[in-house]
């Protein structure tokens, strides 16, 4: 058993300390928290930064002090959800985006097109006459740019979650699916901090979070 004194001074020691120093140090410290069973190109996408991952999970371990094998599993599952509640913002951000350059674009396009009169058979050979060659190229060159502004990793990640969802049900997707990663996060906690209480001796504690599925019940029951 460690003395009182030798824990005392342990912890003095500790306080003492700054951490690494070195680019090197820094790098493997900013790394523990995805080292352990979590694997950072298992859980970022495109965009999205490593360090700010490896931050949290610093905290988090910090902050939730497991042990063993078990423990460190459920941190991980916790750090994994945590991350992908966090994106929930950045794909509702990429979902507006991308509708509001496509709905700028379209409207450019149309613009440009107003200033275009065809002559001729379209089925074989037209003619274009530009009656603005000034605000036509001014539309065509917004529509350009809110085509471009398409391409970025945001707009592109709520493009994406978008389709998945077919579009109109976005928005009540990525609701359903952000309570989802709230569940698993409780979830995760909860068994974590009974499991601590019984490494501790000390009771565990009831389930801050119990999940009710009423979808079964006859209608007016409650």
């Amino acid at each position: 058993m460690t003395s009182d004194k030798k824990a005392e001074a342990n912890r003095r020691n500790a306080l003492k300390s700054t951490g690494p120093k070195t680019p090197e140090g820094k790098d493997a410290v900013r790394l523990n928290a995805v080292r352990h069973g979590l694997r950072a190109e298992e859980i970022l996408l495109p965009g999205e930064d490593e360090e700010a991952l490896g931050e949290l999970g610093e905290r988090l371990r910090a902050e939730l002090q497991p042990v063993g094998e078990l423990e460190n599993l459920l941190v991980d599952r916790i750090i994994s959800a945590y991350w992908r509640l966090r994106r929930t913002g950045r794909v509702e951000a990429g979902i507006f985006a991308w509708e509001r350059s496509e709905e700028t674009a379209e409207r450019a396009e149309r613009e440009a097109h107003g200033y275009e009169s065809h002559f001729g058979d379209f089925l074989i050979e037209s003619d274009t006459t530009i009656t603005d060659e000034k605000k036509h190229e001014e539309a065509l060159s917004r529509a350009r740019r809110m085509r471009s502004e398409q391409e970025d990793e945001t707009a592109l990640l709520g493009r994406t979650f978008a389709r998945d969802a077919d579009r109109a049900n976005a928005f009540s997707k990525l609701s359903r699916y952000e309570t989802s990663i709230e569940r698993q996060i409780y979830r995760a906690l909860h068994e974590l901090e009974r499991r601590q209480a019984a490494r501790s001796g000390a009771a565990p504690t009831p389930p801050q979070v119990v999940d009710v599925d009423v979808s079964g019940l006859p209608e007016g029951a409650g």
